[in-house]
């Protein structure tokens, strides 16, 4: 008798609350700000609220306050993570010596590889940094004209170095290219036919042919793209500034 009402307790009896792993500090706001980004990619910053990214993570929202006291101050956290990230891969680019205008071509492809790779992510900055008071962008996105900076003065070093031409306005460039490469994210699809590394070797050559001068377009040979030469030194070539045959074919 006892063995069946015990049988029958048990069948009455909720589940019990899945057990969470307890984590440090560090580790709980990281996973709070990617819940958070996946979040505000399904819905819009706008639309989406403190309860929607706890229930993302199974916790209470009360519980979200300790670490963000507000969505805003959640928002700012989100973008101001995407962006170093961005940055840490173009100074690992920068960090493998070459001509500046392989460098640039680095840079361009770097930077469509990361988006196709981030591109949840890439969507979220791009659409909800517009989100920040405009009183509060140049502190906040900080970062973001740092990351600009860096193609700036790569194009800069081009033009000094005689490989872009003079007529150039670096700053517009620069602008130009990132504002092109960036749009990438609206139509680029992970299940689709044409992969990362296509896109990002197409299009920096493409910016570096538009940019270079004619002499450089006589000299310069785009290296080839792989996960390792946007970290590791390539095989030693000639630089764009070594003597090479004008002749030569343009690639």
């Amino acid at each position: 008798m006892t063995k069946v009402f015990a049988r029958e307790l048990s069948h009455k009896l909720p589940e019990p609350a899945p057990v969470r792993h307890r984590l440090r500090g560090h580790e709980r706001r990281a996973e709070i700000l990617t819940a958070a980004t996946k979040v505000f990619h399904r819905k819009g910053y706008e639309a989406a609220s403190l309860q929607d990214i706890a229930d993302e993570l199974g916790i209470r929202k009360a519980s979200l306050f300790y670490y963000f006291p507000s969505k805003e101050e959640l928002l700012h956290e989100v973008l101001a993570s995407i962006i170093s990230r961005g940055i840490a891969n173009l100074r690992q680019i920068m960090a493998v010596p070459a001509d500046p205008l392989t460098v640039l071509w680095r840079l361009v492809a770097g930077h469509i590889l990361h988006l196709c790779e981030y591109l949840e992510e890439t969507a979220v900055f791009l659409h909800e940094r517009k989100s920040i008071p405009a009183e509060k962008r140049h502190t906040v996105l900080a970062d973001d004209h740092t990351y600009q900076n860096h193609f700036v003065e790569t194009i800069r070093e081009a033009q000094a170095a005689g490989l872009i031409r003079p007529d150039v306005d670096p700053k517009l460039a620069a602008l130009s290219v990132l504002g092109s490469a960036n749009w990438t994210y609206t139509w680029f699809r992970r299940s689709g036919s044409m992969k990362p590394e296509v896109i990002g070797e197409q299009f920096a050559t493409m910016s570096v042919n538009g940019l270079a001068s004619p002499k450089a377009l006589e000299t310069w040979r785009k290296p080839s793209l792989s996960k390792t030469s946007l970290s590791k030194p390539p095989v030693s070539k000639p630089s764009v500034s070594e003597a090479i045959s004008p002749s030569a074919a343009r690639r």
